[in-house]
């Protein structure tokens, strides 16, 4: 492997933002209280009389319940800025595709990032707004390519005495999925946050959600840029002190810009209701219905639609644990066509429709040990677009994060997941050729040291291995990789200022 340089440059990224105008500066009626300039900037808890709501939200929602106090209201601008130089390995070979054709895999010798993050709080009383965003660019050195990336997640609330509506969007623009963190190099890189608003980003990185909100994408070959978006817009509104009603519809799409490598384009549209209880102080229980429309442009690919049914429980002790775990029925509904005959005689392609009914649901379990230790674990079972790969896919997806405080300077984090999905509509596709499954996982830790108050080194390391099922080769002696491994180590630098008070 060619030597690799060590000397990373600093790349300074401005971060703008806009004014707030006077007509809504003229709103803003909440009471502002003193903030400790040397702690994390606060959660977003919304106003003060919401504070029930953010503690614990209904289950049936998209709102991901906070371990951080009831900070009131308060509004700031949290800045971030990071450099990292990776070595990315065992991207070398060659890779024979379905049609047969070889694609040569320059190695990569290194990767230098410089990357940015921004969150933003602003409360007003009755219409608070809560942005992420993370991005930069990737200098692949091997083979002299830039790539950017970006994601950035915004929710927008409008708030009244029992209920609130919410509009969120998630959006990315990435080279490669979301699930290990890829585009930022790794689990230690820069993920920001961005998209938090509600569990709309992909794979299992974000919040809650049944699968029926979001975008996710699991796994990647190569670095094949692509924009991914979530509108959604939600109600909840509470019936009695202890009853509430939520309701959600959203619209997502996956487009893969440079689609000669052949990934699968997507679009879907999602809706949900369901009513939530609250039993005790500690626990919940909820129903939810949800529905799923999934389409792919690409002609005569065919498409389907889901319809869950799930029964829903929560356990939550403030500020030590939660846990929700989920699930029932799931019928789901395909139209394909058959494939057309020049003849003779000529036969046109017909439709044809065909059911069957699986189960789906969800786990998650966030757990504070003390005030040195926390865990993350969440595990899905549902039908999503088929992250490129397949014309939608039935996933089973499982990640564990641990973080842990060494000393006051050095923290170490452990993180893995695990992906694996089978096609949904039986179609012969590019990357994937005619395999029917694949699975993705990957797993990496995290070392870092708190160099000064705002200044960070971190070293990463983290491994990921993707495979496919058989009839992934079309060739004749079937000689052709099934998947591959790829180790990726890096260091880097990052400078968080204190939180920036808009009040």
């Amino acid at each position: 492997m060619d030597k690799v340089s060590t000397k990373i440059t600093a790349m300074v990224l401005g971060l703008v933002l806009a004014g707030v105008s006077d007509r809504l500066h003229a709103q803003d009626t909440t009471t502002t209280t003193s903030q400790d300039q040397n702690g994390a900037a606060p959660a977003a808890t919304g106003p003060d009389n919401a504070s029930d709501t953010v503690e614990n939200p209904p289950l049936s929602g998209l709102d991901v319940p906070s371990f951080e106090p009831g900070f009131g209201a308060r509004s700031y601008l949290l800045p971030r800025l990071q450099v990292n130089e990776a070595v990315d390995t065992n991207r070398t070979g060659q890779l024979t595709t379905a049609n047969g054709t070889t694609v040569n895999r320059p190695a990569v010798k290194g990767v230098t990032r410089a990357l940015g993050s921004l969150t933003l709080q602003k409360l007003w009383k009755i219409h608070p707004l809560d942005v992420d965003y993370a991005g930069g660019f990737s200098w692949y050195q091997g083979a002299d390519t830039y790539y950017q990336v970006h994601s950035l997640g915004a929710v927008q609330r409008y708030l009244w005495r029992t209920g609130q509506l919410a509009v969120r969007d998630s959006f990315s623009y990435l080279p490669t999925g979301t699930f290990g963190f890829n585009s930022f190099g790794g689990s230690g890189g820069l993920t920001g946050g961005a998209g938090s608003g509600g569990g709309l980003t992909g794979g299992l990185n974000g919040g809650g959600g049944v699968g029926s909100i979001g975008n996710p994408s699991f796994g990647s070959t190569v670095n094949q840029p692509r924009i991914s978006n979530t509108s959604v817009i939600d109600i909840m509104q509470s019936i009695s002190p202890r009853n509430s009603v939520t309701v959600a519809g959203g619209y997502s799409f996956n487009d893969f810009l440079d689609n000669p490598t052949g990934y699968v384009n997507s679009q879907q549209v999602s809706g949900q209701i369901g009513f939530s209880r609250q039993l005790t102080r500690h626990d919940q229980i909820a129903v939810l219905y949800a529905y799923q429309n999934f389409h792919f442009p690409q002609q005569d690919s065919g498409s389907f639609n889901t319809n869950s049914w799930h029964v829903l429980y929560g356990h939550r002790l403030t500020g030590k644990l939660d846990l929700q775990v989920g699930g029932g029925p799931q019928w789901i509904h395909r139209y394909s066509w058959t494939a057309a005959n020049p003849g003779p005689p000529p036969t046109p392609a017909t439709p044809i429709t065909n059911s069957f009914i699986n189960a789906s649901g969800r786990a998650s379990l966030n757990y504070l040990y003390s005030s040195r230790t926390n865990m993350n674990l969440r595990y899905s079972h549902a039908a999503n677009t088929g992250s490129g790969f397949f014309f939608g896919a039935n996933t089973d997806a499982i990640r564990l994060a641990v973080n842990h405080a060494l000393t006051r300077r050095w923290r170490v984090g452990l993180d893995t997941g695990y992906s694996y999905s089978k096609r949904i509509l039986n179609l012969k596709t590019t990357q994937a050729g005619n395999s029917t499954a694949y699975r993705y996982w990957y797993a990496g830790g995290t070392l870092r040291r708190q160099l000064s108050r705002h200044v960070g080194a971190f070293a990463n390391y983290q491994y990921d291995s993707i495979g496919f099922s058989s009839g992934f080769c079309s060739n004749a002696n079937g000689t052709c990789a099934t998947g591959y491994g790829r180790h990726v180590g890096l260091i880097g630098l990052d400078w968080t200022p204190s939180p920036i008070r808009l009040d």
